[in-house]
């Protein structure tokens, strides 16, 4: 399939984006409503305001570039089994059918589109089935799997499912379609790089208290001993704590909370390390990890999508 340009809908900070300049596209455009992100993306990939459309709602019935790829990783919140699961009866979660009626206007080759994996079996499965039967409706072929980001070139776990959609008008063979096959694990220490995020002898204390010594874990954990193991993850929720080697659970835009143990120390996870989690560039986190808040970065990776899971991606729709 010959796909040269995209439109990076629900665009956050613009993890598609990076995967889909991986696989040789060209972005003509974005739209998002986070003033933050958008402040974040522009830094990331040098653009000005006029490459951000804003709300996507307002774009419907609007004149936009012409695209060959819609990438879209719509709102997640009413969907996602740490959130309320009000699905499509929550605002964010009809935003997926002002996407359709973007795609029954624009006419694109392929769409992408993401969310979490809890889409799939929200009520039933029958809001899931109403997404997939509204994208053929207006002429697509659609096909979706649930991949990990693990297995695609970063230590990251993060399962979503992922919509392909490409549209029939082009008399391409769908069936021809393969999904990226897993390729191999890469080293967590690849991506870690401790330096002013050590924690302090107060926050030593703050985290024994409060993680190792409560009714829940007491005797559980001894901190010498975890302090021996060389880039253990360490992921607390609540007074919960789970620890993990050579990966790191699923970034959150509502959570941090997750150190590692480097040479004995324990460290926070900072913004620019969660970026590189997501797959974003050295090239690219440097231009923000000076200008964009540590905690902003944290909940800005942890609602992007994973640019090399979108690079495989990519590259899979060309070869169609």
């Amino acid at each position: 399939m010959k796909i040269k340009t995209f439109f990076d809908f629900c665009s956050g900070i613009g993890g598609g984006r990076q995967g889909l300049e991986w696989a040789g596209l060209r972005c003509v455009g974005a739209s998002d409503t986070s003033y933050l992100s958008n402040k974040t993306y522009e830094l990331l990939f040098n653009v000005s305001k006029d490459h951000q459309y804003g709300n996507l709602r307002k774009l419907v019935g609007k004149n936009l570039p012409k695209f060959d790829v819609m990438i879209a990783g719509f709102p997640c919140q009413s969907f996602s089994v740490i959130g309320r699961q009000t699905g499509t009866n929550d605002r964010r979660g009809q935003l997926i059918y002002d996407i359709v009626e973007l795609i029954k206007e624009n006419r694109p080759k392929a769409v992408i589109l993401e969310n979490v994996k809890g889409l799939i079996s929200h009520d039933k499965g029958k809001t899931f089935n109403d997404i997939l039967f509204q994208i053929k409706s207006v002429g697509y072929n659609v096909d979706y799997r649930v991949l990990n980001s693990l297995d695609y070139g970063v230590p990251h776990m993060r399962q979503r499912v992922y919509i392909i959609a490409v549209n029939r008008d082009l008399d391409i063979d769908f069936t021809k379609f393969i999904w990226p096959e897993p390729q191999k694990r890469v080293r967590l220490s690849r991506y870690l790089h401790p330096n002013d995020n050590k924690m302090s002898d107060e926050d030593y204390t703050w985290f024994a208290e409060r993680y190792l010594f409560n009714d829940e874990n007491k005797g559980k954990y001894i901190l010498e001993e975890l302090l021996r193991q060389q880039y253990l993850i360490i992921d607390t929720r609540m007074s919960d704590l789970r620890l993990y080697k050579n990966r790191v659970p699923t970034l959150r835009a509502h959570r941090d909370g997750i150190y590692y143990v480097y040479n004995h120390e324990l460290y926070y996870l900072t913004g620019a390390e969660a970026l590189r989690l997501q797959g974003f560039t050295y090239h690219r986190i440097n231009k923000v990890k000076d200008k964009v808040s540590n905690r902003h970065l944290l909940k800005q990776a942890g609602n992007a999508m994973t640019a090399t899971v979108i690079k495989a991606l990519g590259e899979s729709l060309k070869r169609l």
